[in-house]
């Protein structure tokens, strides 16, 4: 997910306006809805407050489906295993740690009198149907949409086709097989992704919109005109690093909370959910950063940090085509402790964050990051961040070690955050 801007230049917070919750209390609870966690942020406390949308989302999308799915995005669904915004279902009626219902027994009186009157022939008969009954009417709870597996581009077809020549080798009685090969470990996968051995990442001279963010359509406008630009220039890392590239689509929306795959509830920035490999692009805190405040420098501050949001939730799904996403998410379930949890989750956002400064230092001679916009990058943006060890985004020093080294490589190499020692990721 983004982090929202923690107000313009000059009257900015040291952090942001929102506090993350301590270690919860008790044992921690069953994995969400798609299997491990995948969401974070503050779970909403009952139903969402029906406020008027500012901007009608249907105008550029339909709403998605509902199914499982993984989120980047707060506030969806009560919290889980641990710490703030773990995963839920969207929906009424959710309890973490639900278990389904077990159908009643049935009572015993007839089965008394019955073995009284027709003996021990029909008492098999009897136990049999109800053996049945019970089997037919037992409850499996729904399983989650499959998850997708990244699907590599090489190596999938056969070395040779058949030949026609006789074997010379004398017929064995025995048949050899060969074994599949086995699946890469989560660690391996984050650590030591193909992506990350790409090299930097080519300009698609991508320029800045015309279109000022004014109101929530020119917003969306605004971010329309970016994406094309993040497809072109990740399209070709991805298929290089030996995985099939699926460009996410994208949908905009407003107000207090928002429906997806991933669930629902009170949501202020935007999100990226693997559920349908969709952008939730929040067009009204565009509008209302860009529009608060008069002066250039905090309207150039809008841009640039909104147009960061965008290449940060594409950073998401460039991890979920490469299978990092997934991997990370099981490792950071299996974390012992809240806070190797939230550990696990900052060197995910990092990384995001990282993807979006690849993708802005190879077209910043052409956006163009400079002037006001590279002074309010380097003294805004790339300065934010968590309190160390407390936030779920990164502390202000990893962020300058990451994103901000990230914007002066261009190359997906220098986003490796898995593969550092935790004092790096605070």
């Amino acid at each position: 997910m983004s982090q929202p801007p923690y107000g313009p230049p000059g009257q900015n917070a040291p952090y942001p306006p929102y506090q993350q919750p301590g270690p919860p209390s008790g044992p921690p609870q069953g994995p969400g809805p798609y299997g491990p966690p995948g969401q974070y942020g503050v779970p909403p406390q009952g139903p969402p407050p029906q406020a008027p949308a500012q901007y009608a989302a249907p105008r550029y999308a339909p709403p998605p489906p509902q199914g499982p799915g993984f989120g980047w995005g707060p506030s969806f669904g009560p919290a889980g295993p641990g710490g703030p915004g773990g995963p839920g279902p969207a929906g009424p009626g959710f309890q973490p740690g639900w278990q389904p219902q077990r159908p009643r027994k049935k009572s015993k009186g007839p089965l008394i009198a019955i073995l009284s009157l027709v003996g021990v022939a029909l008492v098999g008969a009897w136990i049999f149907g109800i053996v049945k009954k019970n089997a037919d009417n037992s409850y499996t709870p729904p399983v989650s949409a499959p998850r997708y597996t990244p699907e590599p581009t090489t190596g999938s077809e056969p070395t040779s086709g058949p030949t026609e020549q006789p074997s010379t080798q004398e017929p064995t009685s025995t048949q050899t097989t060969t074994s599949a090969p086995s699946k890469p470990s989560d660690s391996t996968i984050v650590a030591k992704n193909a992506l990350y051995k790409v090299g930097q990442m080519r300009t698609v001279n991508c320029k800045e919109p015309s279109v000022r963010p004014t109101n929530a359509s020119n917003a969306a406008r605004y971010w329309a005109s970016i994406k094309p630009c993040l497809d072109k220039s990740w399209a070709p890392l991805v298929a290089k690093a030996g995985y099939k590239f699926r460009a996410p689509k994208m949908t905009y929306w407003s107000g207090t909370s928002v429906s997806s795959p991933c669930g629902m509830g009170p949501v202020n920035v935007p999100f990226y959910c693997s559920g349908n490999h969709m952008m939730y692009m929040k067009v009204d805190v565009f509008v209302d950063a860009y529009t608060r405040y008069p002066d250039a420098a905090n309207k150039t501050y809008a841009r640039i940090w909104y147009t960061r949001s965008i290449a940060h939730e594409y950073g998401h799904s460039v991890q979920y085509m490469t299978g990092i996403l997934q991997a990370s998410d099981n490792l950071r379930y299996e974390q012992a402790d809240y806070a190797g949890r939230m550990r696990q989750t900052r060197r995910m956002e990092l990384q995001a964050n990282c993807f979006a400064g690849v993708f802005l230092a190879v077209n910043k001679r052409s956006y163009p990051v400079n002037g006001l916009m590279l002074s309010i990058w380097n003294r805004y943006v790339v300065t934010s961040g968590d309190k160390p060890e407390e936030g779920d985004h990164g502390s202000t020093a990893s962020q300058q070690r990451f994103m901000g080294t990230s914007f002066k490589t261009g190359n997906p190499a220098s986003c490796n955050t898995f593969a550092v020692s935790p004092r790096y990721v605070s």
